[in-house]
């Protein structure tokens, strides 16, 4: 009976599962910090690579943790990379260099002592820009552990076979120090470091195939360079990301009507079919529909009206609708914050 009720249980889950369908969605979310407007051209600098002074404990440094006496300045090109990257793309500052400049630093994870202002001014003026974004510092670390086994089934020639696969997962650690020199009024407007964690998993029938089905240490260190740059990306400038958003779908015809309407991108066409379905005397329907009302007002730009369904939505009985109206408040207050940050 307990073993009928559970299979009972999964049908129910599964039919529940293909009611909904998801769509990507472009929003533009602010950055972390506001940077003042008067900062509008930037130069992005790589200070990281060693002074003479500091070479050779640079190199004892990459002996020791193994990482390679390269690694970390490669590490660190790629990481002004990701930030080029992101700021080409920037819809708030102009990038004034797509060339790296280089200067001397640390290369450890020790800040090294400001620039001198004249240095500043200097660097500045050869780009007409308004500050200097320099990566300070940079530091990676990695290692490898190994994963328990776990038994996989699959076919050959149709008969089912089990075996036991290894996991082996490389995990990059990155350190990155940056600040912003702000030319105009010789301040420093932003100084911190960041620590961001990459993992690659590889799979073998042994331990040791496992582990070399991982990515060469060169790819880590370039892909969690790039990830690290691209982080302060967006902590700095307002970026545009896809997100997810789920609305109901049925087996009706209007319902799979207005599904086709949405995988074509006609809203308007959608729009219609579910606002003559809020009135619907069944409950599910109607709250459903209104709930789709409000994630097609929100793609439309109208976030007031989509918390407006969204809360109708809600006192239908919709559970998923708390946590939407959550979501559009942030995105509400989000945009004020954009308007200051975009000065628009």
């Amino acid at each position: 009976m307990l073993k009928k009720l559970f299979f009972g249980l999964l049908i129910v889950a599964g039919l529940s599962a293909c009611t909904t369908s998801s769509v990507l969605v472009n929003i533009q979310r602010p950055a972390d910090i506001t940077v003042s407007q008067d900062i509008q051209n930037v130069v992005v600098v790589n200070r990281s690579r060693p002074s003479k002074d500091n070479l050779a404990g640079n190199i004892v440094e990459g002996l020791i943790s193994g990482e390679g006496i390269g690694a970390d300045r490669k590490g660190a090109e790629y990481c002004v990379d990701g930030l080029v990257n992101m700021l080409t793309n920037s819809e708030r500052f102009t990038l004034k260099n797509i060339d790296g400049i280089e200067l001397k630093g640390t290369g450890t994870s020790a800040f090294p002592i400001p620039l001198d202002w004249n240095e500043v001014k200097s660097l500045c003026g050869s780009y007409d820009s308004d500050a200097l974004l320099v990566l300070e510092t940079f530091d990676s670390d990695s290692w490898i552990r190994l994963g328990a086994p776990v038994t996989r089934t699959r076919k050959v020639k149709k008969i089912k076979i089990k075996e036991l696969r290894y996991p082996a997962i490389l995990t990059m650690n990155v350190e990155s120090g940056w600040r912003i020199y702000d030319v105009n009024k010789k301040q420093i407007i932003d100084e911190n470091k960041f620590t961001e964690v990459k993992e690659f998993t590889a799979w073998g029938n042994n331990p040791e195939e496992a582990q070399l089905n991982l990515p060469s240490k060169r790819r880590a260190i370039q892909e969690s360079g790039l990830f690290a740059g691209k982080q302060y990306g967006f902590r700095i400038s307002p970026m545009w990301i896809k997100v997810s958003r789920t609305y109901y779908t049925g087996k009706s015809d209007d319902l799979k009507l207005a599904k086709s309407y949405v995988k074509s991108g006609d809203w308007d066409a959608a729009i219609e079919i579910w606002k003559d379905l809020v009135n619907n005397p069944d409950d599910k329907i109607a709250r459903r529909s209104a709930y789709n009302m409000a994630i097609a007002s929100e793609i439309k730009g109208g976030l007031d009206t989509a918390i407006e369904w969204a809360s109708k939505s809600e006192k239908l009985g919709e559970k998923k609708a708390y946590r939407y109206i959550n979501v559009l408040h942030i995105r509400k207050k989000n945009e004020e914050k954009l308007k200051q940050q975009l000065n628009n």
